[in-house]
């Protein structure tokens, strides 16, 4: 071959041979070292589990900022920071205002100041929730077993108090309706179908005496905890808040249902044991007795922060469209006794992948053909709120996002301690295994995720890709909120384990081989989307499923 041949030669494989070089030098600079110096950050004791709207979630907002302009990210935000905020509007039981108060023949009156708890949470500022009594039992009509809690009672507008569970056994330990073990919230749903048809004024519920609970608190202090606040975006517009027509569900401390049995010579004790004892129910009307529950909110106003930065690509036409990657950085912060939520896994491990691969991408000779967007959402914990807030205000022009790669978990694989676990839903994925959501709009997103699946040697798990699946996965992190403005998804995650919201989700519990590979995979997934010549379509879009 002659000289100037063999010189067209090198360059045309070198031209062919340089989007691979570019990516070999991308998936090179993510490191297992670098992974881990990050996550032991974001995961630490002193960030307390990255609550929203606690200090420790600004202080990873910061970090995140702070690594964005340290790798040379571009800021779209007004105030060139990185920072996009908004609000989060908390309601917050106000105790020293709130309490019931037990009123028995207009003469004796007694005011009770044990916690309660509104289900679900109310719309206002107060509420309140007044009227006669009606004593019903464990709240069951049950034709199977012939028992009717209501059978001799009228409890339209009236306030019901009912026990949780149902008949129970001597013990205590289990229901006497099939033998069947009932925990203290798992059958609300089965008993209020009933009692609302019933057009009662508001429903008490009680923990019953054989269950050795005084009040929700003891059953479980995180469902207490999550019940005594509630969180939402804070409206454009401020609306009036209105109670809707379903009565109102509260949780009483049985203190409160003593007291207000007390002028019938009935406690709630014996009330139980002659029901469990004869299988019929000991219903009656609280002569003269009335019930007022006052509830008031403590409002406040939360300013929390979206993360981010943007990487122009190289063509002139096609970087005006980007490719989204997402993942959110706040979790759950401290329970009861100060125990830390560190969420190594959820979701240190997609915010700290985020990193890398912005680095990556830095670091590629040439960038790929479209652009490059860098999301670290919040508060994705309590409600998805900063990936909703960011779909609803992007940074860049809603129409020029050609999809979404959403990172959420993506550090551990499974282990025989999973397999052990009495947890029930865990999805964590063994080896070599990826979940996989997403690419249900768009072909394109598909056949570039089954491709470089086979390239990096990973294989696909589409059990959790259906819509229709019972646990609902596709709609359970923040890549919805673009799926429902017709942006193409993906989205990878190893799976939920053991330690899944636990205290156990800690850095030292990370497989940084499975994670290393996780992290360049969506690097090269998203990679290979930017760099795709043709248009990303949206052959199904969402909004026409």
């Amino acid at each position: 071959m002659k000289t100037h041949q063999k010189i067209l030669a090198l360059a045309l494989i070198a031209f062919l041979y340089l989007p691979v070089q570019a990516q070999k030098a991308g998936l090179q600079s993510i490191s297992p070292d670098e992974l881990k110096m990050h996550l032991q950050f974001l995961a630490s004791d002193e960030l307390k589990g990255r609550d929203t709207g606690e200090p420790g979630l600004q202080i990873a907002a910061r970090y995140l900022a702070v690594q964005a302009e340290h790798l040379g990210l571009v800021p779209v935000d007004a105030d060139q920071d990185f920072l996009q905020p908004y609000i989060i509007r908390e309601k917050a039981y106000d105790r020293e205002n709130s309490h019931t108060t037990i009123t028995v023949s207009d003469s004796v009156t007694m005011v009770n100041r044990q916690t309660f708890y509104f289900f679900p949470a109310p719309q206002g500022d107060r509420t309140l929730i007044e009227g006669e009594v009606v004593f019903a039992g464990y709240g069951i009509n049950d034709e199977k077993n012939n028992y009717n809690d209501f059978e001799n009672v009228d409890i339209k507008d009236k306030v019901v108090l009912i026990m949780n569970r149902a008949p129970m056994n001597e013990e205590g330990t289990e229901a006497q309706f099939d033998n069947t073990k009932w925990s203290s919230m798992q059958n609300f749903q089965y008993k209020m179908q009933y009692i609302y048809s019933r057009e009662p004024r508001a429903v008490l519920i009680v923990m019953d005496p054989k269950s050795g609970m005084q009040s929700i608190e003891d059953v479980n202090p995180a469902i207490a905890k999550y019940l005594g606040k509630s969180r939402e975006l804070k409206p454009e517009e401020e609306e009036s808040a209105g109670q809707g027509s379903r009565p109102g569900m509260v949780l009483i401390h049985r203190s409160v249902a003593d007291q207000l049995l007390e002028a019938s010579g009935k406690t709630l004790k014996d009330l139980q044991l002659e029901i469990d004892r004869t299988l019929a129910p000991q219903s009656f009307l609280l002569e003269a007795t009335q019930v007022k529950i006052e509830l008031n909110m403590a409002t406040t106003d939360l300013v929390v922060y979206n993360v981010f930065g943007l990487i122009e690509g190289s063509d002139p036409v096609l970087k005006d469209e980007v490719v989204i990657y997402t993942a959110h950085y706040d979790h759950m912060g401290t329970d009861a006794n100060g125990g830390v939520f560190n969420g190594a896994d959820d979701n240190a491990s997609g915010s700290v992948a985020l990193i890398e691969i912005a680095e990556a991408f830095m670091k590629e000779k040439k960038r790929p053909k479209r652009s490059i967007g860098i999301l670290w959402v919040s508060a994705e914990e309590i409600g998805l709120f900063g990936s909703q807030y960011f779909a609803d205000h992007p940074l860049v022009a809603i129409e020029n996002i050609a999809a979404v790669i959403n990172l959420d978990m993506l550090g551990r694989t499974r282990t025989e301690e999973d397999e052990k676990s009495t947890r029930s839903g865990l999805t964590i994925q063994a080896g070599d295994s990826v979940k996989v959501i997403g690419g249900l709009q768009s072909k394109v997103l598909m056949d570039i995720n089954k491709k470089t699946l086979d390239e990096m040697g990973l294989v696909g798990n589409y059990t959790y890709n259906d819509t229709n699946h019972p646990d609902r996965y596709f709609y359970r992190s923040d890549h919805i909120n673009f799926a429902r403005k017709d942006i193409p998804v993906l989205f990878y995650s190893t799976g939920t384990h053991r330690d899944y919201h636990m205290l156990t989700d800690v850095e030292e519990r990370i497989d940084y081989d499975k994670y290393l590979k996780m992290t360049r995979f969506c690097y090269k997934v998203g990679f290979e989307v930017a760099q795709y010549g043709d248009p990303i379509v949206v052959d199904k879009p969402m909004s026409g499923w």
